[in-house]
């Protein structure tokens, strides 16, 4: 049950993350905004060290996928029409 825990709060925190490096408005910040609060109630929640660190790995590394995913999609969006 930690581990689903674990996992939906790294695909919240990196969504969050994907829509703050992807939107070029000042309502970006909301999003790190969010990804903050996230990332506070998560540690809240898990005070175990290692439960921490796969935390940020997994949200950076879900970041990186989804980011890579956005790029890509607005890229074939470009090139198709």
């Amino acid at each position: 049950m930690r581990f689903l825990w674990l996992f939906m709060y790294s695909v919240l925190c990196g969504v969050l993350l994907t829509c703050f490096s992807n939107i070029h408005d000042i309502s970006k910040y909301i999003f790190s905004l969010g990804a903050l609060y996230v990332g506070i109630r998560f540690f809240r929640r898990f005070e175990q060290v290692g439960y921490r660190v796969w935390f940020i790995i997994a949200a950076v590394l879900l970041y990186f996928i989804f980011s890579l995913s956005v790029a890509l999609y607005t890229q074939m969006g470009i090139t198709t029409t």
